[in-house]
């Protein structure tokens, strides 16, 4: 008996605590996690102007969708580059350009870029499922009236930034 004396002496002093038979201890176990802010681009649907006809003597628009979605409570800014020619100009046939502007709402008010005060800001509520944002586009008259016959075409980038 001396012995297991001896033992749990040195259990204890090693910190090892031995218990009864049927004994219970408790020790705390901390879990952790930690929600990312996150966001993403969805489907982005194409800003298609169809067929300008120079004699119509009318503007002409349309409108496209930007998917997007963010953890919740993640504040972000979609964004609208200037297209490949930097000038939101359709580039045609030969040289000839035609202009287009992009904008956040119907009624073709607030354009919508890459500065501060032309970009969407949104929140976000989860990422279960996409949110969608409206992006209306216009061409002159005036722009195309002259505008050589063909198709003319630019690319812009959509970046969603976090804040």
């Amino acid at each position: 008996m001396k012995k297991l004396k001896n033992i749990s002496r040195k259990a204890l002093i090693s910190g090892i605590a031995l218990l009864p038979l049927g004994g219970v201890q408790a020790d705390p176990m901390n879990i952790t996690a930690t929600v990312l802010q996150v966001c993403e681009l969805g489907t982005i649907t194409d800003v298609a102007f169809g067929n300008l006809l120079p004699g119509s003597g009318t503007d002409a628009s349309t409108f496209s969708t930007v998917q997007w979605r963010c953890s919740n409570g993640t504040n972000a800014d979609i964004s609208i580059d200037d297209g490949g020619n930097g000038n939101r100009t359709m580039s045609g046939p030969g040289i000839d350009t035609v202009a287009y502007s992009l904008y956040q709402d119907a009624g073709l008010t607030t354009r919508w870029g890459s500065i501060p005060a032309e970009v969407a800001n949104v929140n976000g509520a989860g990422m279960a499922a996409f949110n969608s944002a409206t992006v209306y586009g216009e061409v002159l008259h005036a722009d195309y009236v002259d505008a050589q016959q063909g198709a003319y075409s630019d690319i812009v980038d959509v970046l969603i930034t976090i804040n």
